[in-house]
């Protein structure tokens, strides 16, 4: 199985993710709204449902 099938924890997920977003925050001042990043998550989520034919 390759890598990019191996699920991550939600846990593990979430705290990336907080790190990538303050990382992006303190690089170019990227500080989405609660809205905006709502909108984000179902943009990647519609196009991952597209790569994976689902």
């Amino acid at each position: 199985m390759s890598d990019a099938h191996i699920r991550i924890p939600e846990a593990e997920r979430a705290e990336r993710a907080a790190k990538a977003l303050a990382a992006l925050k303190r690089w170019n001042g990227y500080d989405p709204t609660a809205v905006q990043h709502q909108g984000v998550d179902s943009e990647l989520d519609r196009r991952l449902a597209q790569a994976t034919g689902r």
